[in-house]
């Protein structure tokens, strides 16, 4: 989002820099448009804002809401039978920084939104901006196999195995270790995270272990620690998302101009989606091992 709203002022800023970069400068303000959507999401927003020039030096332009928003711009998003407008708000604070950020102008919609959607945009000047995405599915997992009981079994012939159909290089898996820990005056539930930016790997147990042991802090106040068990949470966009990951610095290289997928902006519309397996166990074998190896028995992990 904030590559989009610091383009205005890489413009001014960079064609006054001995630099071979060229930067998109324009005789006239030109909107820019950013939009992520996500189906299982309460509300939707959209972030419309203009790329700005004039006599003024940028960081001066910068602190005026009118060299940012458009007034009466008008937002809609559309579906199969239904438009529904999405609604000015200033919700959402913007960062403290270089731009005005007394408040931070949005549009928004709780409606639930599904399938296919055009943002259709309409600025005063009689200007139309259009965005197309299809919001994503919910992730399908191939492993582990959701059909069986849910225990990750660790040491057995093949690794544990996590797959699932994420979009290649949008994509990310996090596996959450869950735990008790004892102090001797209360319970604290706590958890590790593992990322990694895959929707298909596996997870070696030693090496798993390795990494437990050194992101789990050695408290001498504890005195032991319980396995609760692992979440698997996964989120990925669409290859409009790759798209823009990818052409986006191409873009301002070759064309001089900032990626977009719409018409009549700069911007981006794409989709993303979140999904999880939950409340997964590890097998005794992965229990025991955490608790008697010398990787991980400082730990004071128990057996049961």
């Amino acid at each position: 989002m904030r590559l989009f709203l610091i383009i205005p002022v890489l413009a001014l800023f960079l064609s006054g820099c001995e630099t071979d970069v060229k930067a998109p400068l324009a005789d006239r303000s030109y909107p820019v448009v950013y939009c992520v959507l996500n189906k299982d999401d309460t509300a939707h927003y959209v972030r419309l804002t203009k790329t700005f020039s004039g006599p003024l030096d940028a960081v001066t332009m910068a602190q005026n809401p009118d060299s940012l928003y458009y007034k009466n711009a008008r937002v809609f998003a559309e579906m199969t039978g239904t438009r529904v407008e999405m609604l000015p708000t200033k919700e959402i604070k913007r960062d403290p920084g270089l731009f005005f950020s007394d408040y931070s102008l949005l549009y928004k919609t709780t409606y639930r939104l599904c399938g296919w959607i055009t943002i259709h945009i309409y600025l005063p000047d009689n200007m139309e901006v259009i965005g197309k995405t299809a919001l994503m599915a919910t992730p399908v997992f191939d492993a582990p196999d959701t059909s069986k009981k849910k225990v990750l079994s660790f040491f057995e012939q093949e690794p544990v195995r996590i797959v699932w159909d994420g979009v290649e290089d949008v994509c990310q898996t996090t596996v959450r270790f869950k735990y008790l820990e004892n102090n001797g005056l209360r319970l604290d539930t706590c958890f590790v995270d593992w990322t990694r930016k895959s929707a298909a790997f596996a997870i070696m147990p030693n090496d798993y272990l390795d990494y437990l042991s050194h992101w789990i802090p050695d408290k001498p106040e504890v005195s032991y620690r319980k396995v609760l068990g692992f979440d698997i949470l996964v989120s990925t966009g669409n290859g409009q998302m790759l798209d823009y990951l990818v052409f986006k610095d191409w873009s301002i290289d070759i064309k001089e101009n900032p990626y977009s997928n719409l018409i009549n902006a700069y911007g981006l519309i794409a989709s993303r989606v979140n999904g999880a397996l939950t409340d997964y166990q590890p097998n005794q074998r992965f229990i025991d091992t955490l608790a008697m190896s010398v990787l991980t028995k400082h730990l004071k992990f128990s057996r049961w």
